[in-house]
């Protein structure tokens, strides 16, 4: 039975670069879409008594998804000049069980006086662990928080893109919404 899951996840993740839309709770009006995705596993980090960690692959099938949220800014918000808010987020899923396992904020909601930029900083990039042909990655969160992954595909050609694609929508939101769909309209 296994071999038929493995079938369906490759056919199912043929264009897995392609956008998709969820709602996030029907009654919230909050809508998540997934603006860019990749096969990637995630890394697991123990700490050692030598006071060094050890990073090793979660051996699970996955897909890191760059997830755009918007939906309605809440009513206590002190600005009444937009309606809507947005965040962004990585969500890494099991590619066999379709489930999210972790979710990752990259770029919270701004607050209503700092002109859409957020406190929160991530970067996503390769790391030379030393090893020929080993494609890891970071994605490090305000030099608080790291979290590393490995490329799955077995075409490497695409990994630069996906790695300045992940980047691009961490630094510019308005580019995050635009491929989401979501129209941007600047208040000047």
């Amino acid at each position: 039975m296994s071999n038929a899951q493995d079938l369906l996840s490759i056919l199912s993740n043929a264009g897995s670069s392609r956008s998709s839309i969820r709602p996030a709770s029907s009654t919230s009006g909050i809508v998540e879409t997934s603006i860019l995705s990749f096969k990637a596993g995630k890394m697991n980090a123990t700490f050692k008594p030598n006071g060094k960690y050890l990073v090793e692959p979660d051996m699970r099938r996955g897909e890191l998804h760059v997830v755009y949220v918007s939906g309605p800014r809440p009513a206590s918000s002190a600005s009444t000049s937009t309606s809507t808010t947005s965040s962004l987020k990585l969500e890494w899923r099991d590619r066999r069980t379709k489930t999210t396992v972790n979710t990752y904020w990259v770029a919270a909601n701004p607050s209503d006086d700092d002109n859409g930029t957020t406190d929160d900083v991530a970067t996503f990039e390769r790391v030379d662990t030393g090893r020929d042909g080993d494609r890891v990655y970071l994605l490090e969160r305000s030099g608080r928080r790291r979290n590393f992954f490995w490329m799955q595909d077995a075409d490497a050609s695409r990994d630069d893109e996906h790695c300045v694609g992940v980047n691009a929508y961490i630094a510019n939101r308005n580019e995050a919404a635009s491929a989401a769909g979501i129209v941007v309209v600047d208040d000047d």
